[in-house]
Parts: structure tokens; C-alpha cells; sequence
């Protein structure tokens, strides 16, 4: 196996250097045919033809060897385990109609998925998933480390992708509670909604969170005046707010005192989204968070060897250098 396989294109070049010293040795060997007959050239000279052979022996064979060399020739294994530190951060958001009211803007929704953008921005290299919920609650993307797919995913959260209206925030906690990997490693969830519960399970939610060690971090999004809930037509224009059973239209308020509760009850923090920016301010806590060490996997790579060839060829060359040119009777006198 060859990293660089376009360095082994040289490997052409050497038919080419063998036919050209073959030239050039049959050319010294005509020369000295005319000069000295074979019987006394040994005595009568002192140049060992048979050597330019061996020389040009050693130049090819360190040529090939270089060139292997630059190919960068890999064999062998050697496994390395990839280990990551960072936290478990599950961003559970809420998806209910109410998140359509446009006391944020541009809408309630729109303002989260810029919060959740920030922090996933400024925490690369964290373990993360979304959860989307309303009535029900479903994994938007499972728990990875590839933050990009994570944006993507959150990009195409919108409302009415879930069958069922409503906010059910501890159908997301207890979802959230079944994926964490070990109760050893610091699992935070940041839970981004209005606040309108419609449901009684809060409690066991927040004792099953408890138990798993997750820690809440809430966010409400909404003013405390909060907002009507638009209808808007195909074109994207409000043709209408939702009303009541009176018909009158319902003013969607964040229930502050609830997130803050779900935060207080597992040791987490409440966020007020209503009058601020809080997105640097959520990203550092992340940031700050203790980290796992996870084992993410072991990598097997092939083992670089160039260096044995370069060697080889070196010390080919080298030789080569070396290697006398004289005759051996006429050097030794």
C-alpha cells in the first residue's frame, strides 16, 4: 500500500537510465578495444572496466529504492483509540402553535433556533441531539458530534411536524432521560419553550430527570405580555389569530413560574429570554460544563515505512560513491 502512488510513475525512468548506461558502457568498452587489447588491460591500465557495472548497479538500485521512498510504501498496523472529552447536551424545543406568537422576532420559534445556532456555534466538539416536542416528543437528531448535521437538522424544524397539538414538556424530559449513555457523565438539557403545559406528569418528568442526573437548564421564550397566535394563509399572511370556545383570541403567555421550577428542582438555572440576549450567556455555561471522556472509537491505521527505503537507497548510493574505479593490481603497487 502506497500513500503517494504518483511518485511510483518514476519507477519508468529506470529502463531508461538501464539503456542509456548501457550505451555508455559499451561505448567505454569500443574505446579501450581500440586502445588495449582484453588480455592486458588489467596490467596495462588502471580503470576496472567490470566496476562501471557494479556502479551502475548501485545507481539503479538506489534510484528504486528512492522512489519507493517518495510513494511513501505503508504495511503493518497500529491502532489508536480516539477519546473526546466534552458533555451530553440535549436541546429539547418546543414546537407547539404558540411558538408561532410574535412577541419575539421574529417569531417565538424563529428566536429559539437562533439561541440554540449560538450555542451549538460556540460549544464545537460537545456531544448534542434535539428533541422536538408539542403534544408528543421525537428525536429531531439523535445524540452526535457532528454539530454541522445538528444545524441542518435544526433548520428544518417547524410547527406541525408533530401529529399532535398541546405542549407536553415532560413527555421531552422523560425522552431526554432514556438516551442519556451513563449516569457517571454530565448530562445537561436545555428546554426552550413558552412554558404552557397542558399536562399533569411535570412532576414525574422532573423525578425521572432527577434520578438520571440531568440537569435542567430552561429558557422562556415569550414576553411577560405575551402575544396573540397567528393564523397565516399558504402565502404567508395572517389571515386570522386563534380565539377560544368564546371566540375570543387567546393571548399566549410564557408560564415563567413552571420553567423556572423544572430548572430550581434538578439543579439547573431559568433563563428569561424577554428582554435580552441570553445566548453567549447559555453558550459559556455549556462551555464551562465538566466533560466526559468518551471512547468514540479505535482507528486502525497502516504503518508508515518510507523511511526503510530511503535508507536502502541511501546506503546504495552511498557504495556507489565509494566504490573504486581502479584496477586492483594497479592500486595495490
Amino acid at each position: 500500500m502506497f500513500t503517494d502512488k504518483i511518485y511510483l510513475l518514476f519507477l519508468f525512468l529506470i529502463p531508461v537510465f538501464v539503456f542509456f548506461f548501457f550505451i555508455v558502457f559499451r561505448k567505454r568498452k569500443k574505446i579501450l578495444d581500440l586502445l588495449v587489447s582484453s588480455k592486458n588491460r588489467t596490467l596495462l591500465i588502471n580503470v576496472n572496466l567490470n566496476a562501471y557495472k557494479i556502479k551502475y548497479v548501485l545507481l539503479l538500485i538506489g534510484l528504486f529504492f528512492l522512489i519507493l521512498a517518495m510513494a511513501r510504501p505503508k504495511y503493518g498496523e497500529q491502532k489508536d483509540t480516539i477519546v473526546k472529552k466534552s458533555s451530553e447536551i440535549i436541546i429539547a424545543l418546543d414546537i407547539s402553535r404558540s411558538m408561532l406568537a410574535q412577541d419575539l422576532k421574529p417569531n417565538r420559534l424563529e428566536k429559539a433556533k437562533m439561541i440554540i445556532s449560538r450555542i451549538i456555534e460556540d460549544n464545537p466538539g460537545e456531544k448534542m441531539g434535539l428533541i422536538v416536542f408539542s403534544g408528543v416528543s421525537m428525536w429531531q437528531c439523535p445524540m452526535t458530534y457532528d454539530l454541522q448535521a445538528l444545524k441542518m437538522f435544526l433548520q428544518s424544524v417547524e410547527i406541525g411536524i408533530l401529529p399532535f397539538g398541546g405542549t407536553q414538556i415532560s413527555d421531552a424530559i422523560i425522552l431526554a432521560s432514556k438516551a442519556v449513555s451513563n449516569k457517571k457523565n454530565v448530562k445537561v438539557m436545555l428546554l426552550i419553550s413558552d412554558g404552557e403545559d397542558h399536562d399533569s406528569k411535570i412532576k414525574e418528568a422532573i423525578y425521572t430527570a432527577k434520578k438520571e442526573y440531568i440537569r435542567i437548564i430552561s429558557i422562556g421564550i415569550g414576553t411577560h405580555e405575551g402575544a396573540p397566535i397567528p393564523l397565516k394563509d399558504e402565502s404567508g399572511i395572517i389571515k386570522d389569530y386563534v380565539k377560544n370556545e368564546n371566540n375570543q383570541i387567546v393571548v399566549s403567555k410564557v408560564n415563567f413560574l413552571l420553567l423556572r421550577n423544572v430548572a430550581h428542582e434538578t439543579g439547573g438555572q431559568f433563563f428569561d429570554a424577554s428582554d435580552k440576549d441570553i445566548s453567549a450567556d447559555i453558550a459559556k455555561i455549556v462551555k464551562d460544563l465538566d466533560k466526559n471522556r468518551d471512547k468514540i472509537y479505535e482507528l486502525s491505521n497502516k504503518i508508515d515505512r518510507f523511511q526503510i527505503f530511503l535508507l536502502l537507497g541511501l546506503m546504495a548510493l552511498f557504495i556507489e560513491i565509494l566504490f573504486p574505479l581502479k584496477n586492483k593490481m594497479e592500486h595495490e603497487k
